[in-house]
């Protein structure tokens, strides 16, 4: 699908494959899952090649960040999905102009949708430039909510796991496995998160003089924000972590348990087993056959041989 916007209209206008350019001058070209037809269109409206797949997915620095004849060519190999980390992450690449903006996805995104409403108002920006940042400011925006709600989630879940419910048991296969799409979550956001700062990072050393002053402070704010959330990041992952353990924790004290009521099953009834096999064995010479109350001795025998273990191991304190 190829998206454009053009900065004297407030309606993005989808290109279909044979229509004629737009009338005015696009501002914002959005291609997701570009067919050859539209690739080649953008192509064409943007005087450049626009980056494959393969291109954008490259981790090499050299390919993800690159200037040159005032067209900027940036990439973040690993982006987030507006699915809520439920999928695999897809490349997205930006080739900026003075004029023109192209940016190519293979997934739906929460924050180009964003940014996509915000182009409907009034006072939204009208360049290139300024709707380059406006995406950049809202990717990390959404990856702050995205933060926000893991953590939310993450602590509504400690309070379960260290709860003292009856159900407790049942609730700690669970907690293993929303930790661990807390994680791919928390992965996904990071790795979103690590692009966008690195691309800041590149255009605040660079300093392209067509973007203008405006533009870098706002990129310099961005850094700042994309730096402070790699803290909370940190934060997060260690409360994972360490919420990973008490489950594993949990799950060994269980196992440990039962574990330990049969090992005390297993010894409270070998004793009467030995003796039922003793007086179960058909020989004349056992005198016990002949008391007047043998049944009854043997059977006391062997709640006896039941009832010290018991008695041992309760004053013991092992279970």
């Amino acid at each position: 699908m190829l998206t454009i916007h053009s900065p004297n209209s407030a309606t993005p206008q989808p290109w279909q494959t044979g229509a004629a350019s737009p009338k005015t001058t696009p501002m914002w070209l959005d291609l997701t899952e570009p067919s050859e037809d539209e690739r080649r269109h953008a192509e064409s409206l943007l005087g450049t090649t626009l980056p494959t797949r393969d291109q954008t997915s490259a981790i090499e620095a050299s390919s993800r960040l690159r200037s040159a004849d005032k067209i900027l060519r940036l990439n973040i190999p690993a982006f987030v999905r507006a699915d809520g980390g439920q999928g695999a992450m897809t490349p997205l690449a930006f080739v900026l102009t003075p004029e023109l903006l192209a940016t190519v996805r293979y997934a739906d995104s929460i924050a180009f949708r964003h940014v996509a409403e915000t182009l409907r108002k009034e006072d939204a920006p009208r360049n290139s430039v300024d709707t380059f940042v406006a995406l950049i400011e809202t990717i990390v925006n959404v990856g702050a909510d995205r933060m926000e709600a893991v953590a939310t989630d993450l602590s509504k879940l400690s309070r379960s796991v260290f709860s003292d419910s009856r159900d407790h048991r049942r609730q700690l296969r669970g907690a293993l496995f929303k930790v661990g799409a807390m994680q791919r979550q928390i992965t996904q956001v990071r790795s979103a998160l690590l692009g966008v700062s690195r691309i800041v990072g590149y255009l605040c050393e660079v300093n392209p003089a067509w973007m203008g002053t405006p533009a870098h402070v706002q990129l310099k704010t961005v850094h700042s924000d994309a730096a402070s959330l790699t803290e909370f990041d940190q934060q997060l992952n260690d409360r994972l972590q360490f919420l990973l353990d008490a489950v594993l924790g949990f799950i060994n004290n269980d196992q440990n348990d039962i574990m330990k009521v049969l090992t005390v099953i297993t010894v409270v009834t070998i004793p009467p087993m030995i003796l039922a096999g003793i007086w179960g064995m058909n020989f004349k010479s056992i005198g016990e056959y002949d008391w007047p109350h043998g049944y009854a001795f043997g059977l006391s025998m062997i709640v006896l041989s039941m009832l010290l273990p018991l008695i041992w191991f309760r004053w013991k304190r092992w279970f």
